[in-house]
């Protein structure tokens, strides 16, 4: 069952509900607080057969799901999310008596906010969940103050891949109290901040034995975020979303100056912009000031191949002119070879390379200068006249 409801459109669900020893998979999008209150008090009963379910709402005033929501009986229940909805969790959720694999509860809303120390209690109660997915609407999420790592760790014994996306601190705090020997998949979108201090999370990476170090990692840059991905497919991604390049640089260097772990065996980088619809124009900024770019690639010490995409080789490319003839090995002192997607010969980008190229020849580390051809999807606009 698949819907985007209001009140009005409801009462064609409620009656088809009714029917629960029939129905596997209830998937509804866009619910209003009305039709969600109708909802709760008709799935209260059993679905002997229900294996996933997901409820979105974009309707600010929803309210919270209560805990007594699918308290019948689900012995089937695989996959349960919810996007937009504050729910209710306990220890003594229904979801803490089936084998429920897959839980995702993103969007949650100020008014639903659950604290780390609660939501670990909560997930500890589920032996089979493979794949989690945290995330909350704004930086009011924001724990009131960290707590103390705890004496003992409570253990996800199934879980591969978690999600999340709020605030450091919540990250943080939540990293702190769980024990994950199964994870490879670990994916953090972080709202902007000043300063990010996240050594909980770089212990926790470094007691995941599945978060090995890659040798490939992909930084991506849009009008709104961000993006570092280690490994293909990713092990590790890590996101922040912030509008202003210069903080995106400042950002991603503080945070992986604390996890030079995961940059340890990097060969290849891709530098790029985002896949960009054709109305949307992403240009390169005058704050993306070449000391913060130097900063930045200052972390990558093992990388040889590095590709740069068209719109972003300028800035690169006059950082790396930046650095004086006894400089040149303090950025990227492991590169051979540099790829820049449009490069034209005499043109002003390979102009502003070359002393950093014939720094590196003089110093016995000489660097292979090549036209980076990337495969573009279909619909994606390189040139700036569109």
């Amino acid at each position: 069952m698949h819907w985007a409801v209001d009140e009005k459109g409801s009462s064609n669900i409620i009656a088809a509900l009714e029917h629960s020893d029939r129905i596997s998979e209830v998937h509804i999008r866009d619910i209003d607080g009305s039709a969600l209150d109708k909802l709760a008090t008709v799935m209260q009963g059993p679905f002997p057969i229900l294996g996933n379910f997901y409820l979105r709402s974009i309707d600010e005033s929803v309210p919270v799901v209560p805990e007594t929501f699918l308290g019948g009986s689900t012995p089937r229940l695989k996959s349960f999310g919810l996007s937009g909805i504050p729910f209710w969790i306990s220890h003594t959720s229904i979801l803490s008596v089936t084998h429920v694999q897959s839980l995702s509860l993103l969007d949650i809303p100020d008014s639903g906010y659950i604290s780390p120390e609660v939501m670990v209690t909560f997930l500890a109660a589920l032996p089979n969940l493979k794949y989690l997915s945290i995330g909350f609407r704004s930086p009011l999420s924001r724990p009131i103050q960290i707590n103390p790592p705890p004496l003992t760790r409570s253990v996800l014994p199934a879980l591969t891949y978690l999600l999340f996306r709020g605030v450091s601190e919540y990250l943080e705090d939540f990293v702190a109290r769980i024990e994950t020997p199964l994870l490879n998949q670990l994916s953090v979108v972080l709202f902007m901040d000043l300063i990010f201090h996240i050594p909980r999370l770089h212990d926790f990476i470094c007691r995941t034995e599945g978060l090995m170090p890659c040798n490939q990692a992909y930084m991506e840059f849009t009008g709104s975020m961000i993006k570092i991905t280690i490994g293909l497919p990713a092990q590790f991604v890590m996101e922040v979303r912030c509008q202003r390049p210069d903080w995106q640089l400042l950002s991603m260097a503080q945070i992986f100056s604390q996890h030079l772990l995961l940059l340890s065996h990097i060969e290849q980088l891709e530098i790029r912009e985002g896949f960009l619809p054709k109305y949307t124009r992403w240009e390169g900024d005058p704050d993306m000031v070449s000391s913060l770019w130097l900063e930045l690639l200052h972390l990558f010490t093992t990388v040889q191949s590095l590709y740069v995409s068209k719109i972003l080789a300028p800035p690169v490319a006059a950082a790396l002119q930046e650095l004086s003839e006894g400089r040149t090995m303090e950025v990227l002192p492991a590169l051979r070879n540099l790829s820049l997607e449009g490069l034209q010969p005499a043109g002003p980008v390979e102009k502003a390379i070359q002393f950093f190229v014939a720094s590196r020849q003089v110093s016995g580390h000489p660097i292979v200068i090549q036209n980076w051809e990337r495969q573009l999807p279909v619909g994606y606009y390189l040139d700036d006249d569109r």
